[in-house]
This record gives C-alpha cells, sequence and structure tokens, in this order.
C-alpha cells in the first residue's frame, strides 16, 4: 500500500474545529467529514496490513478521526505486545501532513492505568548500543526525538545522538517529556514507496527489541 498527495494533504488545512469551519468555511464542512471518513477506513486497513507477518503484538487500535469537536491533524494507531496491553509502552505509526512515522511510544494518556510505570518505560535508552549491534541496525534510518512536537530541536539523527548521548539526559527523569526513537519518513520520500507497510513490520520487528525493554522485571 503507498501514499499520494491527498493523504498529506488532507491535515493541511486552516481550520480543523467544526466551530471554526461553521463560521468561515460552512458549506465546506460535510465535503471535509465524507473526505476524512474514506482516508480513515483506508487507514485502518493500512494499519491491519501493517500487523501481518509480525510477532508478538495483538490487535493494533486506531484513533478514531474526530473526537466529536474537531477532525485530527494527523491519523495515528499503535500496536502493544499480545501480554502487554495494560502497559503504556508502545509501538506506534503517524501520517501528518509533513511525513510518516514508526516509533517507540510512551502513551501519557494511559499512563495512570498502566501496569509499567514511566521508569521501567525509559530504560530502553540504556539498550541502544547493544539493540545496534545485535540487530546490525541502519543508524541513519532512525531518528530520535521527544514529545514536545513544537520545539525546533526536537528531534536528531541516531547517529548524532550516538556522539552526544547526554543531549536529552534531562528528560529521562520527566514523564510530562519523554524521548521517542523510530523512523521520520518525509512526505517526499514516502511518496515514492510503493509498500510501506514491509517498512512499519521490518520497523516494528526491530523496536520490538527496545519495546520488550520497557517491561517491569521486578
Amino acid at each position: 500500500m503507498r501514499f499520494y498527495e491527498e493523504d498529506f494533504a488532507l491535515f493541511d488545512r486552516d481550520y480543523f474545529q467544526f466551530r471554526q469551519m461553521k463560521e468561515f468555511t460552512p458549506t465546506l464542512i460535510e465535503g471535509v467529514k465524507a473526505e476524512y471518513k474514506v482516508r480513515w477506513d483506508a487507514w485502518k486497513e493500512f494499519v491491519a496490513l501493517c500487523q501481518q507477518e509480525t510477532f508478538g503484538f495483538g490487535k493494533p487500535k486506531v484513533e478514531s478521526w474526530t473526537n466529536g469537536w474537531q477532525v485530527r491533524s494527523h491519523f495515528w494507531a499503535f500496536y502493544k505486545g499480545v501480554s502487554r496491553q495494560d502497559s503504556a509502552s508502545m509501538v506506534a505509526i503517524l501520517l501528518n501532513k509533513n511525513n510518516f512515522r514508526i516509533y517507540l511510544e510512551w502513551h501519557a494518556y494511559r499512563s495512570a492505568d498502566s501496569v509499567t510505570s514511566y521508569e521501567d518505560h525509559v530504560k530502553w535508552v540504556k539498550f541502544v548500543p547493544e539493540w545496534i549491534r545485535e540487530l546490525n541496525i541502519d543508524v541513519s534510518a532512525y531518528q530520535i526525538w521527544t514529545s514536545y512536537e513544537d520545539e525546533p530541536d526536537n528531534c536528531v539523527g541516531l547517529a548524532d545522538y550516538l556522539e552526544e548521548p547526554t543531549r536529552f539526559g534531562e528528560l529521562l527523569g520527566i514523564s510530562k517529556k519523554w524521548l521517542r526513537i523510530g523512523r521520520i519518513i518525509s512526505k517526499e520520500e514516502a511518496l515514492k514507496v510503493v509498500a510501506m507497510e514491509e517498512i512499519v513490520r521490518k520497523t516494528m520487528m526491530e523496536l520490538a527489541y527496545l519495546y520488550s525493554k520497557t517491561e517491569s522485571f521486578e
């Protein structure tokens, strides 16, 4: 399955809140809803397709295209281990107007109900060198970034991070601002990929190594 310009353009809009649309573009509301529904249905199929031929992950969860008062600025879904459905750690995928992402994530919204803690989750950081060595990871394909998306310097290549591993060190004790690791594929590069599910599957299985380190071993 592949992405097209229209998939990214869906999120490139001036208004996301229905209140704003009613005020400024009332004639477009039904068209926006219809387009979101069509592309979200295709997204759900893609999410399910990505899980095929992977190992250890349970049924994916797909975020709705609307929360009732606005349409989303992205499509998002996540995968958890079959035996780890009660943990806030996960592997997620996200599509926005600029890029497509596959990454290890801490679901802060569900952290209060998680059987594992944020301290358990961030254990993955110390296993990165081992992960690269054991799985022969292509370092150039991966990035490290923070959960503060609006910060201009919140993303670095994994190679750069390895040269300065203390760069985000202060974040490891802050559960409201955490580190992510994964692949950020620009729109321009994503449009060239014919079978994106193959990249997702490979990345999921690579990230599964670090994901396994987010468990509580006590």
